[in-house]
């Protein structure tokens, strides 16, 4: 039988159909996926029959105004998305984003889908430190909403049936102390003058993706701030505190 999942959020952008939220909550049940989250509302049409046996999840999704506020409490974000392209690059294959889920079960994780019609915004995406992308037919890459979070579902899940051993991090930092050690490196590399009037890289982005990827523990943590703050003296002549 699949284990709990209610440590790992099902993210919905302004979905425009009914009939694909109901069939998201029949995914999520059928998986023992719970926690359901909608940015913007549920769509009006009653075709909810697709949530046959599911209606329960639909009743406790919760309803946020942004995807920005739809996050705030979650450790890691990952979006999906089927656009490619130099400014959009892709972090993690399905097979890697369920090895990426199964790391850190004490955390808990967003999965986060846009629209139907044109996915997520670039600022919603640049809220999602890591991307997932489905292969597709390269002539009719988009998938349908529904198809789409079945498809990460059953990937989570297959990865637990097939029973494949990965390297668990218990002790990775969770969400806000992550942002604190983000916050911390921007702030230093900026008062040292590191950044340029004409940047051509997205600090904010590859700081963020950076430390998703690593899942650093308390000790990474230290170590980093340690580093930087050595930076700091060498530069500008004085310490800086770690708020």
């Amino acid at each position: 039988m699949p284990k709990d999942k209610s440590h790992i959020s099902i993210i919905l952008v302004e979905p425009i159909y009914a009939g694909n939220v109901g069939a998201v909550a029949r995914i999520m049940n059928n998986f023992c996926f719970t926690d359901l989250r909608i940015v913007g509302s549920v769509p009006e049409k009653n075709d909810f029959y697709l949530a046959m046996h599911s209606e329960h999840i639909l009743e406790d999704a919760r309803i946020f105004p942004d995807l920005a506020s739809a996050i705030a409490d979650l450790d890691r974000v990952i979006a999906f998305s089927r656009r490619l392209g130099k400014n959009k690059p892709i972090d993690l294959s399905p097979p890697e984003m369920a090895a990426y889920v199964h790391e850190l079960p004490e955390l808990k994780i967003g999965l986060v889908f846009g629209r139907e019609t044109y996915g997520l915004t670039d600022d919603e995406a640049d809220l999602c430190p890591l991307r997932c992308h489905f292969s597709a037919n390269p002539a009719f890459p988009s998938i349908n909403l529904a198809q789409a979070v079945a498809l990460a579902i059953y990937e989570v899940q297959s990865f637990e049936s097939r029973g494949t051993r990965t390297d668990q991090k218990p002790d990775a930092v969770d969400g806000r102390e992550l942002d604190r050690i983000y916050s911390y490196i921007k702030d230093v590399l900026s008062e040292i003058g590191y950044f340029s009037r004409h940047e051509t890289t997205n600090w904010d982005q590859f700081l963020r993706k950076m430390l998703a990827q690593l899942n650093p523990n308390q000790e990474m943590v230290y170590r980093l701030r340690q580093m930087f703050n050595r930076i700091h003296v060498l530069v500008t002549g004085k310490g800086k505190g770690y708020e």
